[in-house]
C-alpha cells in the first residue's frame, strides 16, 4: 500500500491521542486508493515493457478507471523517474566484415601508395527520447538507423598529407568528382610520388 508520510504521521498521532491498538481497523479517513495492490504490480510490469510510453499511453494499456495524472503519480510513487535515453547508431556488421576483409588483404601493402578518403554526415539536433527508470538503474541505450545529416565532411588522407572538406547536399557521382578534384588539386606535388 503506498502513503504518504503525512499519512504516516496522522495514523501515529491518532493511536498516541486515542490510544487505539485497533486504530487501523477502524481508520478510514479520506478518499480510498485509485489503484489496489494487484493493479499497482500489474501497472509496474508495464511501465517496465514500455520504458518510453506517456502517462495516457499507459492508461491506454490497461483497464483502471483512472486518470492519466493518476497514473503519472502512481510511476513516480514506484520509483521511476524522467531520463533523456543514450542514443546509439546500430552497427553494421556486414560493413565491419569488410573492412576487416580489405585490412586482412592489404596489411603487407605499401602505405605510401594509397589515399584513403571517407565521408562523414554529422548530425545536430537531439534524438533522444525520455525514458522512465527506477533509481540505480543504469539509462537504457535507444538503438537508431541512422543520424540526420546537418554537417557534411570529406576527407582525403594519404602518407605525407591530408585534406578535409565540408560540402552541402547529398554526395552524387557528379559532386563527388567535383569535391575530389578541388580539394586534391592543390596538392598535386605532393601527390606525385605515387
Amino acid at each position: 500500500m503506498l502513503c504518504t508520510h503525512v499519512t504516516i504521521y496522522n495514523v501515529i498521532n491518532y493511536y498516541h491521542r486515542h490510544n487505539d491498538v485497533n486504530y487501523t481497523d477502524r481508520y478510514n479517513a479520506g478518499r480510498p486508493p485509485a489503484l489496489n495492490s494487484k493493479q499497482i504490480k500489474q501497472l509496474d510490469r508495464i511501465i517496465q515493457r514500455n520504458l518510453s510510453t506517456t502517462a495516457a499511453e499507459l492508461l491506454s494499456l490497461t483497464n483502471f478507471n483512472t486518470t492519466e495524472r493518476t497514473i503519472q503519480l502512481y510511476r513516480r510513487s514506484l520509483g521511476y523517474r524522467p531520463l533523456k535515453s543514450l542514443v546509439k547508431v546500430k552497427s553494421n556488421n556486414i560493413n565491419e566484415e569488410k573492412r576487416y576483409q580489405f585490412a586482412a588483404f592489404h596489411h603487407h601493402a605499401n602505405m605510401k601508395s594509397y589515399i584513403f578518403e571517407d565521408e562523414c554526415y554529422v548530425g545536430l539536433r537531439s534524438t533522444q527520447q525520455i525514458v522512465w527508470c527506477e533509481r540505480g538503474e543504469p539509462t537504457p541505450t535507444k538503438e537508431i538507423s541512422s543520424l540526420r545529416a546537418h554537417v557534411n565532411l570529406i576527407g582525403f588522407i594519404w602518407w605525407n598529407g591530408y585534406v578535409f572538406r565540408r560540402f552541402n547536399n547529398w554526395l552524387n557521382t557528379d559532386s563527388y568528382c567535383e569535391i575530389v578534384n578541388e580539394a586534391l588539386s592543390g596538392n598535386l606535388s605532393k601527390l606525385n610520388g605515387f
